[in-house]
């Protein structure tokens, strides 16, 4: 085959992909059997998979493309991304870590990487590189929030959401961050109304977040309201052992012993293992006298 039945080829197959895109690999790959080594068809039947997100597929013929072209900066932050997104993040730092210069696109898929290893220093480090060539994008200061978050550094995760609040205002993804840090820090009523402002702008679907705010009113004394967050986190996700262990312990806390018993009758039917707290609850509640 010419160049020109290759660029030929490559057209009609990248018009058909569109459509049946089987039959693109098809053609691509009758192609290769003409010119094995041709690394236009190579490159273009990984694309193909990758776009599909079949990337076992897409990664062997990458792999073979970079053999032809051992330092090409696109193939390695392909190579990378698929290994990212098999879950084969040592592998995806390696191919990024080749590339020279790298450009914020694959600075931010390394500290992911980073991240999702528990590397969170190293993550850190990357997302301040970015910072020194663009910090306007808001995605990059979250990421960098929940890495301090996650060293437990509240004071540096604090500082970097004051920062960031300068540049983007009221960022919904920010009240939730400022409400997790401030709630870290125990300081419950900015804690709080951040929360108020966070769910302002959409519901809360996290329980996880559900139980932090609802801790945060707790701690300034909103126990009804603490209460009924919680009942929230329930019913979004009613196998979470701790909603229990708090419904059950404000309730009594107001000696509403009859519904304390109605929220531990939801226990038994959800958690398959009482912890320690429920057992404990069960009998203070087996041994008070019912209403």
């Amino acid at each position: 085959m010419n160049l020109s039945d290759i660029n030929n080829l490559i057209q009609r197959a990248t018009v058909l992909a569109k459509t049946n895109w089987l039959q693109a690999v098809y053609l691509l790959q009758e192609g290769l059997k003409e010119e094995p080594d041709n690394y236009s068809l190579i490159i273009n039947l990984g694309d193909i998979y990758l776009e599909r997100q079949i990337y076992e597929k897409a990664l062997s013929y990458y792999i073979k493309a970079i053999s032809l072209h051992p330092d090409s900066p696109q193939l390695l932050f392909l190579i990378g991304t698929c290994y990212f997104s098999l879950g084969e993040y040592r592998i995806a730092i390696s191919y990024f870590n080749r590339i020279s210069n790298p450009p914020p696109e694959v600075l931010y898929n390394s500290a992911l990487a980073y991240a999702f290893l528990g590397c969170y220093q190293e993550s850190i480090d990357v997302i301040n590189k970015i910072l020194e060539v663009m910090d306007d994008n808001p995605f990059i200061y979250f990421l960098l929030i929940e890495q301090y978050v996650r060293m437990q550094n509240y004071d540096q995760a604090y500082q970097t959401i004051i920062n960031a609040e300068k540049k983007f205002g009221k960022h919904r993804q920010l009240l939730l961050l400022s409400a997790l840090v401030y709630g870290k820090k125990g300081i419950w009523l900015k804690s709080y109304h951040s929360f108020v402002e966070y769910e302002s702008l959409g519901h809360i679907t996290n329980p996880d977040h559900l139980i932090a705010y609802a801790n945060a009113a707790t701690n300034i004394g909103l126990i009804d309201r603490a209460i009924e967050i919680l009942r929230q986190a329930q019913e979004i996700n009613p196998y979470i052992s701790v909603v229990y262990e708090e419904l059950i312990r404000l309730l009594l806390q107001k000696n509403n012993y009859k519904e304390a018993r109605k929220v531990l009758s939801l226990a038994k039917k959800y958690i398959s293992q009482f912890s320690p707290v429920l057992y404990l609850f069960k009998e203070r509640l087996d041994n008070h006298p019912p209403e």
